[in-house]
């Protein structure tokens, strides 16, 4: 990312946030002033140095171009920032760049093929400095006694979060047709929507209202592959549990244990631990144990299709269940924070093949949505859906215009509930004086002006039916469009908690039989 000085500046904090959380390289180069103009009042001008060090994995602010410096300087500064950037710990990379004017300077310029130091760089393609990448490896025995602890393990929960390549996905896969426990899979790891597996569970979190169910569900072992995971229940539910042993595989050193209660981490190539491990394999377990969980979640399932079908509006649920449904194989998925990603955890179908799912989860934002949605079908060269609420479309307006020359079809669906739709869900909503203005934000915004403007298609479906029609009329659609749904919040929260009140009735239910 390439800026000028001052608040163009400072309007990266937001990406600079995420890609630090999730690991995600990114090389920022920022104009400034010269150190002798830095807080004098000099205008564009502010304190730049250690702006996002926080959140850096490297920074460097280069000296003003003199013909003094050797030009050598620039090129081990920048092989060392791209270097750490991408390496081990990936993330953000900030390399400040000072100028005097004149900005370009003709006695500072000096023809780069006689400096000595440049002549072997210049005679071929590689970088002035080489870094091999190196690999940070689990040994034999460490996965030995992780592959004791699981086939020793009767009833063992896996649970995988965020994964970043098809070898990482696939490598799961693999272990998830060996290892015989339930998975619960989230968004991120791109195997929620899938139909990878018969073991993944899809509903464990609206499985989880019960306490029975809970109760009943307590793992010897958890084994943890990849990032952070959406649900809240889950996490609260093992550190009430607290299992006997709870593995973590990741491929960074960031410290994964919200609830501190892992007792062994594994840091290496995900794949390849994976891999490794699948050998090693012998699991026992109780096939009771696992059946419980499927036998579980298709009762969820049905009781949530059935409770979403009542309405005739295209409710939040509806939208995130339908989209799963209709979207083709082999596209991409943005989903936004809030509401989105929730609703998609939840309420989602299985049933796609090679879904690329993209969610922001580092601070779990909604700045710039539509612009990483934009990046993301880019770089998947895929036709993308980008599910998002309200206020994160009023964040990110300007990126319509990107979307409308986007080289892949977006399709942009946005819930409209006119305001912070989330926050009905918090104990504030009773505080009925202050609730609406300062907590919902009400707007009064349509999209359809802006949406038209910007060269999209635009729709707005007023029934499920009609959300139906127009999802698959933007997808067979050669350019970009935009669905706005329009929905009533408290309504949405009423049909969420008719849901959790049906599937809270049906296994309180199913556990009283049992135990007669």
């Amino acid at each position: 990312v390439i800026t000028t000085s001052g608040t163009a500046v400072a309007g990266l904090f937001p990406a600079i946030a995420e890609a630090s959380n999730d690991q995600i390289p990114l090389l920022l180069l920022t104009a400034d002033r010269p150190p002798e103009l830095v807080d004098t009042g000099a205008n564009q001008a502010m304190i730049q140095s250690g702006l996002f060090a926080p959140y850096l994995r490297w920074r460097c602010d280069l000296a003003c171009a003199t013909a003094a410096i050797d030009p050598a300087y620039v090129l081990t500064t920048v092989d060392q920032a791209v270097h750490r950037c991408m390496t081990g710990h990936a993330g953000p990379v900030h390399i400040n760049c000072p100028y005097r004017e004149p900005l370009i300077d003709k006695s500072t310029v000096e023809d780069t093929a006689s400096v000595p130091s440049l002549q072997t760089w210049q005679k071929g393609d590689a970088p002035f400095t080489v870094y091999p990448r190196p690999k940070v490896s689990v040994s034999d025995d460490t996965l030995a006694r992780v592959a004791e602890i699981l086939n020793q393990t009767q009833k063992g929960l896996l649970c995988v979060g965020r994964l970043n390549s098809d070898a990482e996905r696939q490598a799961v896969q693999d272990l998830i047709k060996v290892l015989p426990w339930p998975v619960y899979a989230d968004l991120a790891s791109g195997l929620r929507l899938t139909e990878t597996g018969t073991n993944i569970i899809r509903y464990f979190d609206q499985a989880l209202l019960s306490k029975a169910f809970s109760t009943y569900c307590r793992a010897q072992t958890v084994l943890h592959i990849g990032g952070r995971i959406v649900s809240k229940r889950v996490p609260l539910l093992l550190a009430e549990q607290r299992p006997d042993h709870f593995i973590v595989m990741q491929d960074s050193p960031v410290r994964y244990d919200p609830i501190h209660a892992v007792t062994c981490r594994l840091q290496g190539d995900i794949a390849e631990m994976t891999t490794q491990l699948l050998g090693k394999i012998r699991s026992g377990h109780d096939p009771d144990y696992t059946a419980f969980f499927t036998r579980t979640a298709e009762q969820v399932e049905h009781i949530i299709t059935e409770q979403i079908a009542l309405n005739e509006t295209p409710s939040e649920p509806y939208v995130a269940r339908r989209v799963t449904e209709l979207m083709p194989d082999r596209t991409g998925f943005f989903v936004s924070s809030s509401m989105p990603v929730r609703d998609v955890d939840l309420y989602g179908a299985k049933g796609r093949k090679d879904l690329y799912v993209g969610v922001n989860r580092g601070v779990s934002g909604i700045d710039g949505i539509l612009a990483t949605a934009i990046g993301f079908a880019e770089g998947h060269q895929v036709l993308t859906t980008a599910l998002l609420g309200d206020l994160a479309m009023i964040h990110d307006l300007n990126s319509l215009t990107l979307i409308g020359r986007s080289r892949q079809p977006i399709v942009v669906v946005v819930i409209n509930n006119y305001g912070g739709g989330i926050f009905h869900f918090l104990p504030i909503a009773e505080q009925t004086d202050i609730f609406e203005d300062y907590f919902v934000t009400p707007h009064t915004m349509s999209f359809e002006g802006v949406t038209r403007d910007c060269g999209l298609t635009y729709h707005r479906p007023d029934s499920a039916r009609a959300f139906d029609r127009a999802y698959r009329s933007a997808l067979s659609a050669p350019s970009s469009s935009l669905i706005e749904v329009i929905t009533d919040g408290k309504e949405n929260v009423h049909l969420r908690k008719r849901m959790k009140q049906a599937i809270l009735a049906h296994l309180e239910a199913s556990f009283d039989r049992r135990s007669q």
